[in-house]
């Protein structure tokens, strides 16, 4: 019966000792569980801040990005402006111009029938009398032509 009281005051002096080690791995593993919480909470803590930092630069380049883009084309409609502002200026110039030659070929072409309606009145007149010239020398040719008549005394 010795042997159950020793074995049994060995459970106990084992008890004593792997108790006081678990105790103190459990102590550690605690410790431990904790160290990495704490860990894991600063990450995510830094990932978050890291997030927002990251956020923040995006939204800046973005707004960036957006002012350039605004500028360029309040640039271009500018430049279209004042291109269509040329353009119509230019198709002005041509529009006067065409109204003048078109003035100027009209009233060219007003003075060039007033002289062919000169010219056909004075070819009409001379040919008026040139008939008339004709029709007296047809007569004279005629009297000259016609057997005289003996003339009473």
């Amino acid at each position: 019966m010795t042997q159950p009281t020793g074995a049994s005051d060995l459970d106990s002096v084992r008890q004593l000792l792997f108790g006081a080690e678990v105790a103190r791995l459990e102590q550690a593993l605690t410790n431990d569980r904790q160290a990495a919480a704490a860990r894991a909470t600063d990450l995510e803590q830094r990932l978050e801040r890291g997030l927002r930092e990251l956020e923040q630069r995006v939204e800046r380049r973005l707004e960036e990005v957006s002012q350039r883009v605004s500028a360029q084309l309040e640039d271009l409609s500018k430049r279209q402006q004042a291109h269509a502002d040329r353009v119509t200026q230019l198709l002005d110039q041509v529009m006067a111009e065409l109204s003048r030659r078109t003035d100027t070929l009209t009233a060219e072409t007003r003075a060039g029938f007033e002289d062919m309606k000169t010219r056909a009145a004075d070819l009409e007149r001379r040919k008026l009398n040139l008939a008339d010239f004709g029709a007296s020398l047809a007569m004279l040719g005629q009297k000259f032509a016609a057997p005289e008549e003996p003339r009473s005394p």
